[in-house]
């Protein structure tokens, strides 16, 4: 996988300092002393037209008056007006990266904006790689590479940390070296002209040396951009955010109700969560994670057992546990058993107190038994010297147990300071997490469990709630176009339930009055008692304007309800306003809100909780990003407290199921159109057999496409951070001896149409796709086949219709790197239709795709013993690139073939 010329930028054998200097204490001064003076073995060139020579190194005049070719250059001065010349050198120079650190860019520079777009054009002029401005730089202690600001020296380790802020940087790394935490890189953003978090964690994704990943964050610029690239490296290494600005307001004041509760932070978090990354909220949180991550096993679930020596400690543990809503375990039956008589606990119970002097082969013996308990997901060993305990031999005992029983985590909670220090030091070099408070520890345990929450979402399988279900499409593009073409961002409520109406999302009988007439004519075809709301985009809250008056019973009301909201939309300057008139409901139900916005960031994001006037006050809703399947969707709604309300009661099973499917829609609609802008449905009522939509509102960006677009190089709609299901790649192919077939990509739900496959394909045919005998087929494993982003990777199946329904008789893959530039390709056809046209017509089809992303090469890796393999790839144009000893890598130069 390449990330363009990042490898010259993060291993370069040729540096140049612009500004290297000779004072100690400015920029130029500790760049230079930090490259020369920690071994690097690369070459470090001072530039300084002032200078012969820099702390003892010839100095050259001018960047071009270095004979040799550079792979980096590092500004080491303020940046001030010369910066463009400096860049235009650096790109005439063949430099592959540049590093503007300039401290303080946007403060200390006139028109600082401005300069950041001038800096950008000619990056992308000379297509040097640029980190900044406003960077601290970065550091790779395993090659003793220090190209940044901070003066003392990183242990090597295997966590790579990416920050935005260069002045939090600085405290960052003190606080690391202070704790003697290692990393494989450090890299501090600033700006992110060029260089951003999803090129870091595409390039740490890959490096051998970089077991996990940290991200101190305040923004992200290119939401879709993060969320592929996380999302591509979620289940090879852990990924754990801090995010700043928690409460900072939005920018943006949005005008429904749903605009406004899906802020700024509520979209990250839901963000992360969908990336399959654990977000934590203080800053050494997020090392304390990483390194139990890479020293335990993730928990499977949230019911933490408690061993202790000391009663207090653990109340604060258990306090901890249920604020962060994990479980106290409940020991089983058997356990309390065989506990019984064994430890000298008064009471067999969790926390399970073994009093004050325990002795080491009491926690052994505890630990022993507690572990193997189903119930249990994971343990926390406290220990609290007092007189009579040891230490060091209890935590020798601990160690032994934790070997014996590696499945699930154990962390542990020396208290004290010097009677502990061989204790905590002993269990952290066995690989076991030790921390000095309970609540530390407790917190770690519930941001494991939430890491492979996240990610055992990303594995789930969703069902096929909505089969053979077709949406009015068309009818819904025709009102929202016809609303931006008359100049109007908020259709009317009938336009809105007519859209939701041509989703297939029900909406309570409605009539339309403009004149009393109409209105005893709609009362006459409802009947009493009824609701009139003010139908005018004028007044978009209406509930809170005085717009809706309920339970009205007799005509009398209802002529003087109508006249008052008439006379309030003309108020409002709009004296042509409807009224719309409903029935009253009077089922026992609930309220429900269901709303989408889109984010600046990360596009369109949909809104579910509970509705009606208690919205706000009782903010009681949970937030997504679409596209949403059966899954997605019911994630989202056991998020709320709503849901798993009437999730007890059996008999709103069934009106669960059809909210669900009311969501999933929902969430086809907002998909579709990049045009709206904000969608509130607030309230859809439910009762314990039926569904529907009380009231609703709509506001289009008018900026935004006419219709769902595709860009260029991409099959992602604009308006979405993550793909939807690409339906319009379905086609048509005939295979030898005139048998039809369909070439589509693949869906989540076809995991078990894959296992069939391969479970059909015979064994050579395994071990000339994968280079391997056998194929795992656990879901864990199936589900990465079925589960593509459809962005970076995409996947096609060859669909034949047998007596079963639908089956899948091959499959293409075809994989890009990061730049979009390469693709990889590979192709399984199951050994009864191999030799009828299957592999070609996927082949064909997977090529045209890639032409339309804007690949430029395909490579495959073809065993030599496959000698079928080798003639089609030669008969669709790959030529042999080189041979090893069992494979032969072939190419397809697409912009020769276009």
């Amino acid at each position: 996988m390449s990330i363009y010329n990042l490898e010259y930028f993060f291993n370069p054998r040729r540096i140049a300092v612009i500004g290297a200097d000779n004072t100690p204490g400015t920029i130029g001064y500790t760049v230079f002393r930090n490259l020369i003076g920690e071994e690097y073995k690369g070459i470090v060139y001072p530039v300084n037209p002032k200078s012969d020579s820099v702390q003892g190194v010839e100095a050259y005049k001018r960047l071009n008056d270095i004979s040799k070719e550079i792979d980096l250059v590092v500004l080491a001065e303020e940046c001030g007006g010369n910066v463009l010349d400096i860049l235009e050198e650096c790109g005439q120079k063949g430099a592959k990266g540049v590093i503007l650190l300039c401290p303080d860019f946007r403060t200390k520079v006139k028109e600082a904006m401005h300069l950041e777009e001038k800096i950008e054009e000619i990056h992308r002029k000379y297509g040097f790689r640029l980190l900044g401005p406003n960077s601290l730089g970065f550091i790779r202690p395993g090659i003793n590479l220090n190209v940044s600001l901070f003066r003392r020296k990183l242990n090597k380790g295997n966590i790579a940390l990416i920050a935005q802020s260069a002045t939090l940087s600085v405290a960052l790394l003190d606080r690391a070296a202070d704790k003697n935490i290692g990393f494989s890189y450090f890299v501090s953003l600033g700006s992110d002209i060029d260089i951003d978090f999803a090129d870091l964690i595409d390039f740490f994704g890959v490096d051998p040396s970089t077991r996990a990943i940290v991200i101190y964050m305040q923004s992200i610029k290119n939401g879709r951009k993060f969320m592929t690239s996380a999302r591509s490296f979620a289940f090879s290494k852990p990924i754990v955010i801090v995010k700043s600005g928690k409460f900072v307001e939005s920018l943006e004041v949005a005008l429904t109700h749903s605009g406004l509760l899906a802020g700024e932070d509520k979209v990250y978090d839901t963000a992360f969560k969908r990336a399959g990354a654990v977000r934590v909220d203080e800053t050494l949180d997020m090392f304390y994670i990483t390194e139990t991550l890479s020293k335990q096993r993730r928990p499977r679930g949230k019911r933490l057992a408690i061993i202790t020596n000391a009663g207090a400690p653990a109340v604060s543990a258990v306090d901890s546990l249920i604020k962060l809503e994990g479980e106290l375990a409940e020991f089983s039956q058997e356990t309390v058993k065989e506990l019984e008589g064994i430890v000298p606990a008064r009471i067999i119970r969790n926390p399970l107190d073994l009093v004050s002097d325990a002795k080491p082969e009491d926690y052994e013996n505890a630990l022993k038994i507690i572990i193997k308990d189903k119930n249990v997901d994971g343990a926390l060993i406290m220990f609290t010297p007092s007189l009579g305990t040891q230490p060091v031999e209890t935590a020798q005992r601990v160690i032994k147990i934790v070997k014996e029983n590696p499945y699930k985590p154990v962390l542990t909670n020396w208290m004290g300071a010097a009677l502990v220090n061989e204790a905590r030091e002993l269990l952290n070099s066995h690989g076991i997490p030790t921390f000095v408070t309970p609540e530390q520890a407790v917190r770690t345990f519930m941001y494991m469990y939430r890491y492979d929450f996240n990610l055992k979402l990303l594995l789930e399988t969703p069902q096929t709630i909505l089969k053979d279900v077709t949406f009015n499409a068309e009818r819904a593009a025709e009102i929202i176009e016809r609303a931006i073409s008359e100049g109007r961002s908020i259709p009317t409520f009938f336009e809105a339930s007519e859209i939701l109406s041509a989703y297939g999302i029900p909406v309570i009988l409605t009539k339309r009055a403009n004149t009393l007439e109409e209105l005893k004519s709609a009362i006459t075809e409802i009947g009493y008692p009824i609701v009139l709301k003010i139908d005018t985009p004028k007044i978009i809250h209406k509930f809170k304007k005085g717009g809706v008056i309920l339970d009205i019973r007799d005509e009398l009301e209802a002529i003087e309800g109508f006249k008052w909201l008439k006379k309030l939309a003309n108020e409002h300057g709009d004296a042509e306003a409807s009224v719309i008139v409903q029935p009253m409901v009077i089922t026992y139900g609930y309220e429900i809100a269901l709303g989408a916005k889109k984010d600046p960031t990360f596009g369109a994001v949909i809104l579910f909780g509970t509705g009606g006037n208690l919205l706000e006050a009782l903010e009681d809703y949970s937030v997504g990003l679409p596209p949403l399947n059966q899954t997605l969707a019911k994630r989202l709604m056991e998020e709320t407290k709503i849901y798993r309300y009437l999730k007890k009661y059996p008999y709103y099973e069934d009106v669960l199921l059809k909210l669900e499917e009311t969501v999933v829609k929902f969430s086809y609609l907002i998909s579709d159109f990049p045009q709206i802008k904000e969608f509130d449905i607030n309230p859809i009522f439910i009762t314990d057999s039926e569904i529907f939509a009380l009231d609703c509102s709509i506001i289009l960006d008018k900026t935004a496409p006419k219709k769902k677009t595709v860009v260029k190089g991409e099959f992602c709609p604009p308006h979405l951070s993550i793909c939807p299901y690409p339906v319009h790649l379905y086609k048509e192919v005939e295979l030898k001896d005139g048998l039809k077939a369909i070439v589509r990509p693949i869906k989540a739900e076809d995991e078990t149409l894959i296992a069939n496959l391969l479970g059909r394909c015979s064994e050579r045919t395994i071990s000339l796709r994968f280079f391997q005998r056998a194929i795992d087929l656990r879901h864990e494993n199936l589900v990465k086949f079925c589960q593509v982003d459809y962005d970076r990777n995409l996947a096609f199946v060859c669909v034949v219709k047998d007596i079963d329904g639908e089956k899948i008789i091959g499959d293409v893959r075809l994989s890009r790197d990061p730049d979009g530039i390469d693709a990889d390709m590979a192709i399984l056809v199951e050994d009864e239709w191999q030799g009828k046209g299957v592999g070609k017509a996927l082949c064909t089809y997977a090529i045209e795709v890639a032409k339309d992303l804007g690949v430029k090469r395909i490579w495959m890796d073809i065993l030599r013993i496959n000698t079928y393999m080798l003639g089609l790839a030669e008969r669709l144009g790959f030529v042999r690139h080189h041979v090893e000893d069992d494979s032969v890598k072939v190419l397809l130069n697409l912009e020769n073939n276009s």
